[in-house]
């Protein structure tokens, strides 16, 4: 907020800046008349005008060049203001409020007084109200920052294990590599016993022979059975040495390969792991939080679950196979779950875009889909679907048919709605693997529920 600009009040002075305003005279003082006008009026309320701002009242109006005092009140912007502001000419700083609702500030002396008691009584409430949000929200702000470093620290003592894993993997396959070359090759003490080799023949040859010549020497014969006893074992060594030499001589290639038997790990790496906000999932067949920390994993696509639209809920929008057409008519990226009466939870995603369905004359139109899939939350499995051609199907006023052409033999929905009073709602999920079904004993579906995923 701006400082107010005035000029000094004396004739004289009137280009000279003010820089106080005598309250008790009404008048503006430059720094000379300021001097003055203490030594006459030492006891007058002069206040710096560079300590006053627009909101300290000082009887005139605050517009630029309105050196007059306030008279009027604008209803129509609740507002103090001059003869000058509610001018018939318009221009130059005049006339702001010519077209206004003006009243003298005494005619609206009751009005405002009553105000200003609703005023008060609202202020006081609120005042009650605004302590009690102020202390929730510090309750809740302490309760998010305690969330943060707790969810800071799980994410450390992930990485943490994954490090250490890594280490002592790391360890292993290093002592592996040690262990296979000095069992297979050859090792750096080889070679020092190797550079000695000679030498040690040499002296145990010349050692054999001055032997002979003193064998029947009886004065020296526990010398010379210890030396030949020397000898022997020496040859033992030069023996062992010599065929570790000639044994890495015949197979000098290294077959030893360091495979990376995890395909993409490097990208799963820059991948892994991913914060998800619980209140993204609007779904009740996820309520659990296990079981919705147990769909993110199965699925182990962010772009699937990270952000999921709602379309259709069959508790709400009625067991009805228009319901669902009209629903997902001409979206993609679609993930269907179904919720069996012993709470066995079945999905499928299906990216492809159902275009104009049940527009065709064909009994039942289906949808190729290379990247559709089927899974089970219970068996904590994703099936491949074994017909892409037919990825999902639909056959007007009767089911929703993914991952099979026949009817009897894939993951349906299937709704009689030819009979409104005898409604039937049935479902079957098969593992396309081994064609054989899931749901057997699970019960009839009690929950469907279809998202739009984002995917792309």
């Amino acid at each position: 907020m701006e400082n107010i600009c005035k000029y000094c009040s004396f004739k004289e002075h009137k280009s000279i800046e003010a820089i106080s305003y005598c309250f008790k005279c009404q008048i503006y003082l430059c720094n000379k008349c300021l001097n003055i006008h203490k030594g006459f009026y030492d006891n007058h309320p002069v206040f710096n005008l560079d300590k006053i701002k627009e909101e300290t009242f000082t009887g005139f109006c605050q517009e630029k060049n309105h050196n007059i005092a306030l008279q009027y009140y604008c209803k129509n912007h609740n507002k103090l203001c001059c003869g000058l502001c509610t001018s018939k000419i318009e221009g130059k700083g005049n006339g702001q409020h010519n077209n206004c609702d003006i009243c003298f500030i005494e005619d609206i002396k009751e009005e405002i007084k009553n105000k200003l008691k609703d005023n008060i009584k609202s202020l006081e409430e609120l005042s009650n109200k605004i302590e009690e949000s102020i202390k929730n929200l510090k309750t809740i702000f302490d309760k998010i920052t305690e969330n943060k470093e707790n969810l800071k620290l799980e994410i450390q003592k992930v990485f943490t294990k994954i490090r250490t894993d890594l280490n002592d993997r790391e360890d292993i396959l290093l002592s592996e590599v040690d262990k296979y070359f000095d069992n297979n090759y050859f090792n750096e003490n080889l070679i020092k016993k190797s550079d000695k080799l000679p030498i040690k023949m040499k002296i145990s040859l010349e050692k054999g022979k001055l032997i002979e010549n003193e064998w029947n020497n009886n004065d020296k014969l526990n010398s010379i059975i210890n030396d030949c006893i020397n000898i022997e074992n020496n040859l033992k060594d030069i023996k062992i040495i010599n065929e570790k030499i000639e044994k890495f001589n015949k197979n000098d290639k290294i077959n030893l390969k360091f495979i990376n038997n995890t395909d993409n790990i490097f990208s799963e790496i820059k991948n892994f792991g991913s914060l998800t906000s619980l209140s993204n999932y609007d779904s009740l067949i996820l309520k659990n939080e296990n079981i919705l920390f147990k769909f993110i994993k199965l699925i182990g696509n962010d772009k699937i679950t990270n952000k999921m639209n709602l379309l259709y809920r069959s508790t709400r929008d009625g067991f009805n196979y228009l319901s669902i057409v009209n629903k997902i008519n001409n979206k993609s990226n679609l993930l269907f779950l179904y919720l069996t009466g012993k709470d066995r939870i079945f999905g499928a995603f299906i990216q492809t875009k159902l275009e104009n369905i049940g527009q065709k004359n064909d009994s039942t139109q289906f949808f190729k889909d290379e990247n559709a899939f089927a899974f089970s939350i219970n068996n904590y499995k994703k099936y491949k679907i074994l017909v892409p051609e037919n990825a999902i199907g639909f056959n007007n006023n009767y089911y929703v048919l993914i991952g099979n052409s026949s009817v009897w033999n894939g993951f349906y929905y299937w709704q009689n709605v030819i009979n409104d009073k005898d409604l039937i709602t049935k479902l079957k999920i098969y593992d396309f693997s081994k064609n054989s079904e899931l749901t057997e004993g699970s019960g009839n579906l009690t929950e469907l529920e279809i998202f739009e995923t984002n995917f792309n």
